[in-house]
């Protein structure tokens, strides 16, 4: 604040709207920014007000009501905070404000609704918004808890998933099946559950759920995590549902997934890692037969891109894809993904206490296979290719801390402790 010259901040949780000619709401998630500092979900048109030296006051939004449930403050925070409780949204905003305004210069981080002419505000200015965005990237140890916490829910959820599938269960069940396991609705959801077999595991961010089993199954791809106190797990994982080809291809994924994050500690590049993992593409290509040339020729051609064709990773917090990620400095300096990785969401140099995803996949897309063919000819091998197109693709994802040595995976050794204590 005193950098960006800000005197008070006004933190609004913000509304969750409601769809087109209707009365319905989607699910309510509260801006991240308050939600550093109230991690709640029954926040919705609650306002936090912050001023140095002062203890933070909070406008919470109680409305009066017998169609829904009201909210009710929860005990810390009124430990915590001082407590202003209203049922006019309009008014706790307003209220909000003018407490702010007291103490000078008003920043307001978040959704904007209405008041637009209110001069004492200044709405979202980037030279605070990128301090917090670089900050957010280096994590406490109440957040890393929070993210282990976050980690076991979704490896709960992905041991039942894994068991569904393998007892023949539909998207749809496999589905129905982790939220039991992991104790959680999908308004809960960090992100809305990937639960693709066969090709539909080749759509990257597959969104259906077929309530019907496939008549063959091949291969199952799940992308699903816990949220606890607000933060999130993106964990995936990827199965045969045969000992073949396929399931060889799985794991040496994992296998090269697993030799980057040992490479991974502060001061590297994550542009470098993204690119150790296409080259690592590269020689799986040639290793599974899928092209005529050579690893090296795969990488320098593009072919990889085919394959594999999204970022690395993204860092990981209060968002799946948390922000600053390109932000390098805390002045909001930009450091934009190399032309061919325009896909890539992390840029910035790697430090300790960050967290973020490694999630390498080699794909079968038919979109991208057919507009690669005229452009590759004999280099791909079109008929291996044919071969494992119904199984759509792999994709292994962790979440990993660097430490002040290294790295810390804080997803593999859930998925050990959690198997052993089913066992």
């Amino acid at each position: 604040m005193e950098t960006a010259g800000i005197d008070a901040v006004v933190v609004p949780a913000g509304n969750a709207g409601v769809y087109f000619q209707d009365d319905i709401s989607p699910p309510f998630r509260p801006n991240p920014n308050f939600a550093h500092w109230i991690p709640d979900d029954g926040t919705e048109h609650c306002v936090l007000v912050y001023r140095p030296g002062e203890r933070p006051h909070l406008f919470f939004h109680r409305q009066a009501d017998y169609w829904y449930l009201p909210a009710a403050v929860p005990d810390w925070v009124e430990e915590a905070f001082q407590v202003d409780v209203g049922a006019d949204a309009d008014a706790l905003a307003t209220s909000a404000i003018d407490l702010a305004a007291r103490a000078g210069r008003v920043a307001y981080v978040g959704p904007w609704h209405g008041m637009h002419n209110d001069k004492r505000v200044a709405v979202n200015p980037k030279a605070l918004l990128s301090h917090l965005q670089h900050a957010r990237a280096y994590k406490t140890d109440f957040e890393l808890d929070a993210m282990r916490h976050a980690t076991d829910l979704g490896v709960l959820g992905h041991l039942a998933a894994r068991t569904a599938y393998f007892d023949g269960a539909s998207e749809l069940d496999i589905h129905l099946s982790y939220l039991r396991a992991s104790r959680q609705t999908d308004a809960d959801l960090p992100y809305p559950n990937i639960v693709a077999q066969n090709d539909h595991a080749g759509v990257l961010h597959y969104q259906h759920r077929n309530p019907r089993p496939p008549s063959q199954r091949r291969s199952f791809l799940i992308d699903a995590g816990g949220r606890h106190l607000g933060y999130a797990s993106d964990i995936t994982r990827t199965y045969s549902a045969e000992p073949d080809a396929f399931a060889e291809l799985v794991d040496a994924v994992d296998e090269k997934q697993r030799a980057l994050i040992a490479d991974i500690r502060p001061g590297v590049s994550y542009v470098d890692l993204h690119e150790s993992m296409h080259r690592s593409i590269g020689e799986l290509l040639a290793r599974f037969g899928l092209v005529r040339c050579g690893a090296d020729a795969a990488f320098d051609a593009g072919i990889t891109d085919v394959f594999f064709p999204h970022g690395l990773g993204h860092l990981l917090g209060l968002q799946t894809h948390d922000v600053g990620g390109w932000i390098a400095a805390p002045d909001g300096q930009v450091s934009v993904p190399p032309q061919r990785y325009p896909a890539l969401r992390l840029t910035r140099p790697v430090e300790a206490r960050q967290v973020f995803t490694i999630e390498p996949g080699i794909y079968f897309i038919p979109q991208l296979l057919s507009a690669a063919k005229e452009r590759y000819g004999r280099e791909v091998a079109w008929s291996r290719i044919e071969s494992f197109l119904p199984y759509g693709g792999v994709r292994i994802e962790d979440n990993v801390l660097v430490t002040a040595n290294g790295v810390e995976n804080l997803t593999r050794p859930a998925f050990r402790r959690l198997e052993q204590a089913a066992n």
